[in-house]
């Protein structure tokens, strides 16, 4: 259940032009239950680009896991990237960072966990990770793209730091996003379908929440919302159901 917050949040983790930096708020949801709150901020003065996210547990999500995580990526103009991300759940404390030099074809990591994992993770193949990109720039460069070529639309070497994937972004076309709660967002949308390939890095064990990719989809819509593309929902279906999350406007 944590990682599919996680996901979610990776997906929402994107802007379409500049922005300055303002929270963004959203509620990630199970069906008619909450599982967690979520603060985005983007920014992008030119000089320095980057998003933040802060996630934590709420509801539902928290009878699975009492979690907190945050996430900070950032890209300087010379192209160096930098990913910081930290998590607390029950009494776990994991701490990373991920460092894209514009020199060296593949990035440098810094794990620290204070508990071992009790499951195995399947393995990333060191020539894998060359050439990749952090979570935050497939959407990104689609979003900046979306006014001047109409379609969302990608394919994109993700690795972050523990988790090697393809991503494969197609583009859905306009659709009318509607709902019954006036705090979402209503309107014109631009639908982007993600495909993910696994390479490495992802648990082995088997469980409730685990399903191969072909039993998933995701899908992104991009909302224009004072005049920038936005993440205004982010949609993680499976065979047992399906988790959204929802920008909160305000009016």
């Amino acid at each position: 259940m944590r990682n599919t917050i996680w996901f979610l949040i990776v997906g929402l983790s994107s802007s379409s032009v500049a922005f300055d930096g303002q929270p963004l708020q959203y509620e990630i949801d199970w069906g008619p239950v909450t599982l967690a709150d979520a603060t985005v901020e983007l920014l992008d003065s030119g000089d320095i680009r980057s998003v933040s996210a802060d996630i934590s547990s709420r509801g539902v999500g928290a009878w699975f896991s009492d979690f907190q995580s945050t996430l900070e990526i950032m890209r300087t103009r010379d192209g160096t990237q930098i990913l910081n991300g930290g998590s607390t759940w029950d009494d776990t404390l994991s701490n990373i960072t991920v460092m894209w030099l514009p020199d060296e074809s593949k990035p440098s990591v810094d794990l620290y966990r204070s508990k071992p994992r009790d499951y195995e993770l399947t393995p990333v193949p060191e020539t894998s990770i060359a050439d990749t990109v952090d979570p935050f720039t497939p959407v990104f460069e689609i979003g900046r793209r979306l006014d001047e070529t109409q379609r969302c639309e990608g394919s994109y070497r993700v690795f972050d730091g523990v988790r090697r994937y393809d991503l494969q972004i197609q583009d859905g076309g306009l659709t009318t996003l509607t709902s019954d709660d006036a705090a979402d967002f209503n309107g014109p949308a631009r639908r982007c379908d993600i495909t993910l390939t696994r390479i490495g890095g992802f648990s082995t064990k088997k469980g409730l929440f685990k399903f191969g990719e072909s039993e998933i989809t995701r899908t992104l819509y991009l909302g224009q919302i004072r005049g920038h593309w936005l993440p205004v929902r982010f949609e993680v279906s499976a065979p047992i159901g399906s988790a959204v999350a929802r920008l909160a406007v305000s009016h």
